[in-house]
């Protein structure tokens, strides 16, 4: 990767071991490049993109999208558009995003996701690592106590 920003993505993504070797692969060939990604990832271990805080502190989720699996992405669009006037924000063959106006609907065939929900929340009171996800959105995927799936994203 020639771009600090795009190594900088990329480091964040990886496990902790793999991190280590990047950096040492980073250190014998760009010392200069390594040094600043050492710092820029120490900021961002202390500046998590999701931080623990009591809940007086946080502001209210925004529920943003639910995933819903369908045997059949275009007939499905068609459906939503007709009986609830939703706009089509993107479709293939597999997937699908429909707007209402303050919500958006994924359409996808159930091999690619279980039912979710997608909350935005800027500050999570949870554990784990945020992944990047297809449309590049960093987020933590998380079960509830009930084994309902949700990805928590910190901008919308």
């Amino acid at each position: 990767m020639d771009d600090f920003d795009a190594t900088f993505e990329y480091a964040l993504d990886l496990p902790a071991a793999d991190r280590e070797r990047l950096l040492r692969e980073l250190r014998a060939s760009d010392p200069a490049m390594a040094e600043r990604l050492v710092q820029a990832l120490r900021e961002q271990l202390q500046n998590p993109d999701f931080a623990t805080h009591t809940a007086a502190e946080v502001a209210p989720a925004v529920l943003g999208a639910v995933t819903l699996p369908v045997a059949d992405v275009t007939r499905a669009v068609a459906w939503y558009a007709d009986v609830f006037g939703c706009r089509v924000v993107r479709q293939d063959a597999l997937r699908a995003v429909v707007a209402f106006a303050n919500l958006e609907l994924h359409l996808v065939v159930p091999s690619l996701s279980p039912p979710a929900l997608t909350v935005f929340a800027r500050h999570f009171a949870g554990n784990g690592t945020p992944v990047r996800n297809v449309d590049g959105a960093r987020g933590l995927r998380v079960t509830d106590p009930w084994g309902n799936a949700l990805e928590v994203l910190a901008e919308p």
